[in-house]
């Protein structure tokens, strides 16, 4: 049998243990990645619902086949848009009106109602109507029956805000109709 020398017997085990360290490492890091890609698998796509069919539906004689004709043109189902919710959008309320502190009850009546990312502040012209306004088509529809027949505005906030409102998703301008709600 060779004897090593103990700098010899050194790396040797020194060896040994880092391949062992690398190979723990290894099997680790797999487990961390397929846990993350089954946690993730079809995150950002659409989940389709299984359709399950009765083998005796498609053997039953009763069945009629002409209501299987390929010879009609299919026509399109149009599906209605999703409503979007404004529940977690930035909303600035924007008193228009001589009424002291309504910009804020608005923002605690929207809060009590799940609106949960509220600004009060004013703005200098005064508005009868109360206008909303919003970045995108058919946002800010779930606010509309708030008020008093508002103005629904898609597009820029009329000038007369205080403030920079390019964060906020909708921006309320409450009129002076919507004082009593």
């Amino acid at each position: 049998m060779k004897r090593q020398s103990a700098v010899g017997l050194f790396f040797s085990m020194f060896l040994k243990a880092t391949v062992i360290i690398l190979g723990i490492g290894i099997i680790i890091f797999g487990i961390v990645f397929l846990t993350q890609v089954i946690k993730n698998e079809g995150e950002g796509e659409k989940k389709v619902p299984v359709t399950t069919v009765d083998e005796n539906v498609l053997q039953d004689p009763g069945v009629r086949d002409d209501l299987l004709d390929n010879s009609t043109e299919a026509t399109e189902a149009t599906e209605a848009p999703e409503p979007v919710t404004s529940h977690n959008m930035m909303i600035a309320v924007l008193n228009s009106t001589t009424t002291g502190g309504l910009a804020g009850r608005w923002c605690e009546k929207l809060n009590a109602d799940g609106f949960v990312n509220t600004y009060a502040s004013d703005f200098s012209n005064t508005q009868e109507q109360t206008i909303i306004v919003v970045k995108e088509e058919g946002v800010g529809q779930d606010l509309l029956p708030y008020f008093n027949d508002p103005t629904y505005l898609v597009g820029e906030v009329p000038d007369g805000a205080y403030e920079n409102l390019d964060g906020y998703d909708i921006v309320i301008i409450l009129g002076t109709n919507d004082i009593d709600q």
